[in-house]
């Protein structure tokens, strides 16, 4: 078992040609040293500020499970040992489909200032937010697919997945520890049948008979400061070890639009298709086609 790479003083293009282009997890440990968030950003600090603010609360399956003021679930998951109240997290998403919902966009807005567009990541040629040069999109302030904050107790868990539609992700770790670990995307067949993942605390040998011949390929502790590259296709199971708070957004650049393609591509895929049309329907009155989309990906 190996653990994830780190680099810093890293350019941008080096980044593209390593690590987007490459398909290889990383972290990089010095781009977060100058935001403000990295001391201003504690559960005191959030439950102060926005504790009255309504929340989504989820399972290590993503299901939803509560809407309820952000003070609450600090108050009953976070710093204690009531292990009854372990387990869930916090997610506020900024806008990335068209449905009524809890979204966080304003609470995303007042927090831009308390950090930024990591240096190491490209500005603009992108698929997913669509933005061709000279034009850039902003980490911090554009929105970006599934963008999201997570506010999550010691135990909480986003069980063994890989991200839809191809996406890369970032992950910024601002507060506490999360242990993640990789599967490599050659696992898919041993990992996961149509759209149920095994479960590497508990498989089902009946279900993922393969399992057992899936061997992880990097574990590793994500400490404040650090930024976790995931590249698209890699399976991750990621469990806070701490008390956490943690910004994630996913994106399609143009350096590794292929497995987005191939997915978008397949009409079995259909989950969160509606979170496509919003990405690519801008100033549209309908739906855009895979074929439009293949087209808008190809011009980038």
């Amino acid at each position: 078992m190996k653990r994830v790479e780190r680099i810093a003083k890293i350019d941008t293009q080096t980044f593209i040609a390593q690590y987007i282009s490459a398909g290889r997890p990383v972290i990089v440990t010095d781009a977060m040293d100058e935001w403000p968030a990295m001391t201003k950003w504690t559960p005191t600090y959030f439950r102060e500020r926005f504790g009255n603010l309504n929340t989504q609360i989820y399972d290590s399956l993503f299901t939803l499970l509560d809407i309820r003021p952000l003070r609450d679930y600090i108050d009953e998951c976070l710093g204690n040992q009531n292990q009854e109240s372990k387990g869930a997290y916090v997610r506020w998403y900024v806008k990335f489909k068209d449905v009524d919902f809890y979204w966080s966009d304003e609470v995303f807005d007042e927090l831009a200032k308390d950090w930024a567009h990591p240096y190491f990541l490209p500005k603009t040629s992108y698929v997913m937010p669509l933005c061709r040069e000279p034009d850039t999109v902003l980490a911090h302030r554009s929105t970006f697919p599934y963008k999201g904050l997570f506010i999550s107790s010691q135990g909480a868990r986003t069980r063994l997945h890989r991200d839809p539609f191809g996406t890369d992700a970032v992950l910024c770790q601002f507060y506490g520890t999360k242990s993640v670990t990789f599967y490599q995307p050659a696992d898919d067949d041993k990992l996961r049948r149509g759209k149920e993942f095994v479960d590497p605390r508990d498989p089902d040998p009946d279900a993922f008979p393969h399992f057992s011949s899936a061997a992880p390929i990097y574990r590793d502790d994500l400490k404040p400061g650090e930024i976790l590259f995931t590249p698209s296709g890699w399976f991750h199971d990621v469990v806070s070890a701490t008390d956490s708070i943690s910004i994630t957004w996913n994106f399609v650049h143009r350096a590794n639009r292929s497995p987005f393609l191939r997915e978008i591509a397949d009409p079995s895929n259909d989950f969160d298709r509606d979170m496509l049309d919003f990405f690519f329907s801008s100033g549209l009155d309908r739906d855009v086609s895979v074929a439009e989309m293949t087209r808008l990906a190809m011009s980038i």
